[in-house]
């Protein structure tokens, strides 16, 4: 079981993540290859993004990130745009495994890990490391009473889709998700994420 912490720190949940399993899954690391990451809320609405250009073609290899942040309380934004060096390392079974060298700096001190995912908590402004950000996780950051109500919460949710199943007829009309379909299929989404934020432990 993991430590209880009684200060709440920026977690790894509440940002946004840019991973080297992402860019491998879409072939990002296949020469040169630019593209768009983007978030969507439970909703599909998108809430925010960022271009990724991945160059391997010369002995610079490199991730660029270019994105526009807006200042919740004055509404300013601000472009960024920089690289991120990319390095291998052999795999015992052959090939290379790819990793970010993490480019930012504490007290004056180039940090240059060599990490799998690059972060950006709520009030950053460039991507980098858990370690230079000191992100937690959110089962850490729960008091144990918190958790409870957390695992409550799920519960309630559960019982509602157990409700509506109960009461599901058929799940089609015409070929299209009956009202009831989708107000199941929404409520699942929403157990899904609610348990992947909250009870990652437990679930």
């Amino acid at each position: 079981m993991g430590r209880w912490y009684l200060d709440k720190k920026d977690t790894v949940e509440d940002c946004r993540t840019v991973s080297i399993a992402f860019l491998r899954k879409h072939d990002y690391f296949c020469g040169w290859r630019s593209g768009t990451i983007l978030w969507k809320n439970w909703y599909g609405e998108q809430t925010a993004s960022i271009g990724v250009e991945a160059s391997i073609v010369d002995s610079e290899n490199y991730a660029r990130f270019h994105y526009t942040s807006t200042n919740r309380h004055t509404g300013e934004k601000t472009d960024y745009d920089y690289k991120v060096p990319l390095v291998t390392t052999p795999c015992n079974l052959g090939g290379v495994r790819w990793w970010f060298i993490c480019p930012l700096s504490r007290n004056g001190v180039h940090c240059g890990r060599r990490v799998g995912k690059l972060y950006l908590p709520p009030s950053g402004r460039y991507y980098g490391c858990r370690h230079c950000y000191d992100l937690s996780y959110e089962s850490r950051n729960d008091s144990r009473h918190g958790r409870l109500a957390y695992l409550g919460h799920y519960l309630v949710l559960d019982r509602r889709r157990e409700k509506l199943l109960e009461g599901m007829t058929r799940w089609t009309y015409r070929g299209l998700p009956t009202r009831k379909a989708r107000r199941l299929h929404t409520l699942e989404a929403q157990m899904n994420a609610y348990g992947e934020t909250h009870l990652p432990d437990l679930l």
